[in-house]
């Protein structure tokens, strides 16, 4: 190679006289008055903080299309302040508020940089800003709106770790909502209500530059699933194609019979010498993912290939920008098609949620299993040959000096690596249910779990405040058998329950949660016992009840006035 020319630029293998990883076509120029951070410092350092707030300042000034508002902040921590978190209003008319927004096209929410040493989300994001503010994208401001956080982890991407100031994994926090950041996201999502969501993330160095995945919990409708994959994804695949990147469903592996996917700190023994599994990512809630798409929204997951290092940076950044353009288009093409499903799912959920039937029924657990139809899949991968050499000298060395792990740095990709075919025998790409309950028309929650009350305000869900005594029949968990797990964020290990119906008291100052608001599969998936998704997986709620006892919440399954007023529906 020449001297000068940047082995990034290079293709890295050809086989079978096809390019398969060659590098990425840049976008068009930017203009030169708004260029991102990262494009003014040619990719040499991350963008921080002070810099996402100067662009967006300075953007802001110029469009009329682009509103820039604070819809939360993270905490103080290591001597590193509390940052605001802002979100971006893209809008043919300008708005700056929900309730002035044009429902009459579809409304797109997009999430980057959750994970803080997932930085190119975050570049691509700030890109896209800009082209839809100001530049060639423009003209999609008539047929869609768009929402957009382009940093949601600002001490993570400071820091280059995966966590925040709170060393939360905000990816594995859309449940809890501890996070400033997580609880951003869900406070700007349900003030909105957009119709399709994309969490913008980092892999490996993966041969599938870039990856996109749909939602996979059951009990979003499967309509939702299947025009995803059918539609958009393939869409997105065809596109990337003729931009030579290469494009696969976002899979990943776990051991067998585990689920690593909750984020609970599970020892290395109960992991090791097991086998693997192949599975479309996950059916936890508790993910940027499935916590959205639960409300029948059209959600999506993006993970682009990344080495997490600088030098790779503007390569990285690329897959992510192309990525993210070419779902956009999809989702705007189809915008009146997508904006008529998701409303009428929705309407159909509110309307099934206000009247209990036995077969209105929510699923309570899951399993991953595998297509009898499909009972292995071949992917491909890199892979190194023997003779690859090991890195780059930082430093001068002369011949027979020792060389040590520290005095090398890796190339910025593998110019030689060779691609491969996996053929994966464990594939499970089907989930199957494990447990349902029918949805009841609400819960109530006695006064002593404001624990529980409060999570449920900050997941936008409505509460109601008994201002006296009422006589209620409920429905009762009475607890036969139970072994509480050691993990915190798993489920009890065992859980057996009857459940009774019974007299009972609600008094004055306990809650109600009615399933009849958004969020009507979302409350009975946080509140019941059995649940595998629920807050019962928290000891910070203290749900997990003893053997022989009833579960402190009770369902409401009798439609009758109960004397109840609205808690803490102040202005926010």
């Amino acid at each position: 190679m020449k001297k000068g020319i940047s082995p990034v630029f290079a293709a890295w293998f050809v086989l079978a006289g096809t390019v398969v990883g060659a590098a990425p076509q840049t976008l068009a120029a930017p203009s030169q008055a708004f260029k991102t951070p990262a494009e003014e410092c040619l990719f040499t350092g991350y963008t921080q903080h002070e810099d996402v707030a100067r662009f967006l300042g300075s953007l802001a000034a110029a469009s009329a299309n682009l509103a820039v508002r604070v819809v939360g902040g993270t905490r103080e921590a290591r001597g590193y302040p509390s940052q605001d978190l802002y979100l971006c209003v893209l809008t043919e008319s300008g708005v700056r508020s929900p309730e002035k927004l044009d429902r009459s096209r579809p409304t797109i929410l997009i999430l980057a940089s959750q994970h803080g040493n997932e930085q190119s989300p975050k570049e691509a994001a700030l890109g896209f800003i800009r082209d839809l503010a100001v530049g060639e994208l423009r003209p999609w401001l008539r047929r869609a709106n768009f929402l957009v956080m382009p940093q949601c982890n600002p001490h993570g991407n400071l820091s280059d770790r995966r966590p925040n100031e709170q060393d939360l994994d905000m990816n594995r926090d859309h449940v809890k909502l501890e996070s400033g950041g997580a609880a951003a996201i869900h406070r700007v999502f349900r003030a909105w209500m957009p119709e399709a969501t994309l969490d913008m993330h980092e892999k490996g160095d993966d041969y599938y530059r870039v990856s996109l995945g749909c939602v996979s919990n059951i009990n979003i409708a499967p309509e939702i699933q299947v025009f995803s994959r059918r539609v958009v994804l393939d869409e997105v695949r065809r596109a990337l194609a003729k931009k030579n990147i290469t494009f696969g469903e976002y899979v990943v592996r776990d051991e067998m019979g585990m689920n690593t996917a909750t984020g609970a700190a599970l020892p290395s023994d109960m992991l090791r010498g097991r086998e693997t599994l192949l599975r479309y990512s996950t059916v936890e809630i508790n993910d940027g993912r499935n916590s959205l798409g639960i409300y029948q929204t059209l959600s999506f997951i993006m993970e682009c290939a990344s080495r997490h290092d600088l030098p790779t940076l503007r390569e990285r950044t690329s897959w992510q920008a192309w990525g993210l353009r070419f779902w956009a288009e999809s989702v705007v093409g189809r915008g009146e098609e997508i904006l008529a499903m998701v409303n009428r799912l929705r309407k159909e959920e509110r309307e099934r949620a206000g009247t209990y039937f036995e077969d209105d029924v929510i699923h309570l657990r899951m399993d991953y299993k595998r297509d009898p139809s499909v009972l292995q899949v071949v992917r491909k991968r890199f892979e190194a040959p023997p003779s690859q050499a090991r890195g780059i000298l930082r430093v001068d060395k002369k011949a027979g000096e020792t060389v040590t792990a520290s005095d090398l740095e890796p190339f910025p990709y593998a110019g030689r690596m060779k691609v491969v075919e996996e053929t994966v025998k464990n594939w499970f790409p089907l989930v199957s249910s494990r447990l349902t309950v029918p949805r009841p028309l609400g819960y109530v929650i006695p006064s002593d779990k404001a624990q529980v009350v409060e999570n449920l305000l900050r997941h936008g869900i409505g509460v109601g405040l008994f201002t006296r005594d009422a006589a209620l029949s409920v429905e009762a968990y009475f607890v036969t058998d139970i072994e509480p797990s050691d993990i915190d964020w798993l489920p009890p290990e065992r859980i057996e329950a009857e459940k009774r119906k019974i007299p009972v008291l609600a008094r004055k100052g306990d809650f109600y949660a009615s399933c009849d608001q958004p969020g009507a599969t979302l409350i009975p998936l946080l509140l019941e016992p059995q649940s595998q998704f629920g807050l019962i997986c928290y000891g910070r709620f203290d749900l997990v009840p003893k053997k022989g006892e009833f579960f402190s919440v009770w369902r409401v399954v009798e439609d009758r006035a109960l004397p109840l007023a609205a808690y803490k529906n102040f202005l926010r």
